[in-house]
């Protein structure tokens, strides 16, 4: 059962927008929906009659415009450029996840091995 079903459920809902807002001003916002709706109204069939006539000038000043020729790049070289940015961005993670304050880190030396003497 919906709210609105019955007459008793709408006058409840008068009497507490009455109570609510007064007697005066009911009428005023009735009022000022109405004009705003009617406004919607009015802007939105403007709208769908934009739309509709806009093919119209699109195909009238298409034969106009000549479009620059595209360079065409094959699947390959999207590829590789692809794979470039990944690089990159790759490159841009690590040098991010490095701390600043350590120096890299370098080989310990290795010791130095003399050969003993060994007379006989």
């Amino acid at each position: 059962m919906g709210l609105f079903d019955s007459p008793t459920h709408l006058l409840i809902i008068l009497a507490v927008l009455v109570v609510l807002f007064g007697s005066a001003k009911l009428p005023k916002a009735a009022k000022s929906m109405g004009e705003a709706m009617r406004i919607f109204k009015k802007e939105s069939a403007k709208l769908h009659e934009e739309d509709s006539s806009a093919p119209q000038q699109v195909q009238a000043s298409a034969p106009q415009q000549v479009a620059a020729p595209q360079p065409q790049v094959t699947p390959q070289q999207q590829q590789m450029a692809d794979l470039q940015q990944q690089m990159d961005a790759l490159k841009q993670q690590m040098g991010s996840q490095q701390p600043a304050a350590q120096p890299p880190a370098t080989p310990a030396p290795q010791p130095e091995t003399h050969p003993t003497n060994q007379s006989s």
